[in-house]
């Protein structure tokens, strides 16, 4: 990426920044928006519906249902909010790791 930058004396100078890797991975997912979303909402779900089963499945207190609902829920207003692609991996990320340690716990 370059960018174009104005000196004092009203020169033109061009740096060259390098993007991180987890910002080139998300250039690369850009290209692809609706069905990332598609997809988060497909598997954010399924994950939360089967971290829901455990956790009822085994009478555990109702707080980890209501932390696996509410992952579940705000991947799901991400997706469908079209929320930035930044926002929408992270919180799937998030979601995907709260709902497997849920089923690992409740197994």
């Amino acid at each position: 990426m370059a960018t174009t930058a104005n000196s004092i004396q009203g020169q033109a100078t061009t740096s060259n920044v390098k993007a991180s890797g987890y910002d080139a991975f998300l250039q690369k997912l850009n290209f692809s928006y609706f069905g990332l979303m598609a997809m988060t909402i497909t598997f954010g779900s399924c994950l939360g519906g089967i971290a829901a089963m455990y956790t009822m499945q085994n009478e555990t207190p109702i707080w980890q249902l209501g932390i696996v609902m509410a992952c579940a829920m705000a991947n799901n207003v991400a997706a469908i909010g079209q929320a930035p692609i930044k926002w929408l991996v992270n919180i799937f990320a998030v979601t995907s790791v709260v709902n497997t340690l849920m089923i690992l716990i409740n197994i």
